[in-house]
């Protein structure tokens, strides 16, 4: 698949789906930022080609995990271009669900993670695709992920929760989760996860990331709960944060060591 990043390669899926498992890839999108929110990568134009870009990507994905598709945006813009992506450029002729939610008032101790949190609420409670399927791939919807399905095929199953968990480094403490990309059980989501961006704070709870690490390490070591993926699941694409390339060469250093402890030490968390 080639786009303005370059050519992706994407794998056939090594496993079949598990029996009774259905996934529904849930891509998040805010095409124009609140004017409180702080981002390098702002431009709706931008963010709108990135969004394009990323679900040509998953319509074109062959795994069988990855057969249906919701898109849910929360900032009231023009989503007809992506409609007629879906429509007319679906090659695998995928389930897609495109949906508008309202914006989410951003409290002034926290930050746009809040806004993701009702996103998902509100868009997962709208879907008819949720009402067909068993776990949900939460993905940034700017971005890319082409180790999505060896992850997910990799994974020891069944699970309810699959997260990667990381520790924080200098000159930050303590530990936080992807959240980029996490894939969930709907049960998990609902019981643990739904209507949890209330419990964000101006203090240690004030990221996403921070957020969804206190509610999942709460089940660590139970069965069916994974905190680290077991492989590199890396994101191609701008980062919203820094508008940078997620492809620096120092971003390639912490990949690879990464992947290496992944194997020789798994539950070394970095």
């Amino acid at each position: 698949m080639r786009g303005a990043l370059g050519t992706i390669s994407v794998k056939q899926g090594e496993q079949r789906v598990e029996s009774g498992e259905r996934y529904l890839v849930v891509m998040t999108a805010t095409i124009i930022p609140a004017a409180t929110v702080t981002v390098e990568r702002a431009d709706p134009a931008l963010r709108l080609e990135d969004y394009k870009r990323a679900l040509r990507f998953w319509l074109a994905y062959r795994h069988p995990a990855m057969e249906q598709i919701l898109l849910i945006e929360n900032s009231g813009a023009d989503l007809s271009e992506l409609r007629e992506i879906a429509e007319r450029e679906n090659p695998l002729a995928k389930a897609v669900e495109i949906l508008s939610v309202p914006a989410a008032a951003i409290p002034a101790w926290s930050n746009y993670g809040y806004a993701e949190m009702r996103m998902l609420d509100e868009g997962l409670a709208q879907s008819r695709l949720r009402q067909t399927t068993t776990h949900m791939i939460k993905v940034t919807g700017r971005l890319m992920f082409p180790t999505c399905g060896r992850a997910l095929d990799k994974a020891a199953k069944p699970f309810e929760a699959m997260i990667d968990c990381r520790k924080l480094g200098f000159p930050r403490r303590g530990h936080d989760a992807n959240t980029q990309i996490c894939f969930f059980s709907h049960g998990f989501y609902d019981r643990v996860l739904r209507g949890a961006c209330e419990e964000m704070n101006g203090t240690d709870v004030r990221l996403l990331e921070h957020l969804i690490f206190r509610k999942v390490i709460a089940f660590k070591g139970q069965p069916g709960i994974l905190l680290r993926f077991p492989c590199n699941v890396d994101p191609v694409g701008f980062s919203g944060f820094s508008g940078r390339p997620y492809d620096s060469f120092g971003t390639r250093v912490v990949r690879g060591i990464r992947a290496v402890l992944r194997v020789v030490a798994p539950g070394y968390w970095f």
